[in-house]
């Protein structure tokens, strides 16, 4: 018996729809999507999609910018009810806001966007030639280890512990980045929009968060994550919040 295959097909805010290849083997097949925010989870009773058991999937009620991940279990009921999991899918939902409606009086604030204030600390720079991932605005940035010359080349941070070196600005051209592509990114003392990943208080510091991007969170007592900021607005998990960024970040010992 050969395991099916998914794939994303299209995702939004709170939406996610995947597709899945049928198994190969005696059959008849039966199927069960699973879906977790843990990569490499084991499919079992506390992350079953009830009722979702054909090949397409629909995936509704989710949480903006959050990462999702999913895989199809088979069963072959001809063959004794062997079972076989398909790969793991991964997708990160779209943040509110990240189109705008131009007939809007009031348009609503896109992750990676700055205020309408001075922005004294905004800087031209690469995506490094070794990234690999798809960067987007609002998204964290460090200092890549290249050789000297040309603009200051960075890299996607991957871990809350990472130096941020500052935050990718939001481009009304353009919203995902590549190696090899300028960003400009700000630093200390810019105000930019990010996205809570958890509640948050006016006037707290908030932390690096990588689980999705553009995501800060708030700082709690001794952490190894980074410090990247302090909140200016009170925000619920999942708001966009503006941040006074502390950029390059630290780290609170205590």
């Amino acid at each position: 018996m050969t395991a099916p295959v998914i794939s994303i097909l299209a995702q939004t805010t709170t939406t996610a729809k995947l597709v899945g290849t049928a198994a190969t083997g005696v059959g008849p097949f039966t199927y069960q999507w699973y879906r977790s925010t843990t990569a490499g989870f084991t499919p079992g009773g506390g992350n079953i999609l009830a009722g979702k058991t054909s090949l397409s999937l629909t995936d509704t009620g989710l949480t903006p910018n959050v990462a999702y991940y999913y895989k199809l279990v088979a069963t072959d009921t001809g063959d004794s009810n062997t079972t076989q999991t398909s790969n793991q899918a991964a997708l990160v939902t779209e943040p509110l806001g990240l189109t705008q409606n131009p007939n809007q009086f009031k348009q609503s604030p896109l992750l990676g966007q700055p205020t309408d204030q001075v922005q004294p600390n905004t800087q031209n720079m690469m995506i490094d030639v070794t990234e690999t991932a798809t960067l987007r605005a609002g998204q964290a940035v460090k200092f890549a280890p290249t050789v000297a010359g040309g603009p200051p080349k960075v890299l996607a941070c991957t871990a809350d512990t990472d130096q941020v070196c500052g935050y990718i600005n939001f481009n009304p051209q353009k919203n995902t980045y590549v190696a090899g592509d300028r960003v400009q990114v700000s630093g200390q003392g810019n105000v930019l929009f990010l996205s809570a990943s958890t509640a948050i208080a006016r006037g707290v510091q908030v932390c690096l968060e990588t689980d999705a991007y553009g995501s800060v969170k708030a700082a709690t007592g001794a952490t190894a994550a980074r410090i990247v900021g302090y909140a200016l607005d009170v925000a619920e998990a999942g708001d966009t919040i503006p941040i006074f960024l502390l950029t390059p970040s630290f780290r609170v010992d205590a």
